[in-house]
């Protein structure tokens, strides 16, 4: 364990890295309600194929940074 206190740069990062993740998630839990629910529609009336799922578009850099600057002011909040 280390007893170095983190500089601006490693918390920006791990904010970067966290706010990644979260959309990320986000991405991949609405990909498989979407998926789900497609298979349910399908398997409903095998003669009648449903239309092809869209999905929302995968997080991007702007996003990833747009959280990471929400979370930061969470953390600044006093």
């Amino acid at each position: 364990m280390s007893t170095i206190a983190p500089n601006g740069y490693t918390i920006r990062l791990e904010l970067l890295k966290m706010s990644k993740e979260m959309l990320e998630q986000d991405w991949h839990a609405h990909r498989e309600a979407v998926m789900t629910d497609y298979h349910t529609k399908a398997s409903k009336d095998e003669n009648v194929v449903p239309p092809a799922p869209t999905f929302k578009p995968f997080p991007t850099e702007e996003e990833i940074i747009k959280k990471a600057k929400v979370l930061n002011e969470f953390i600044n909040t006093k």
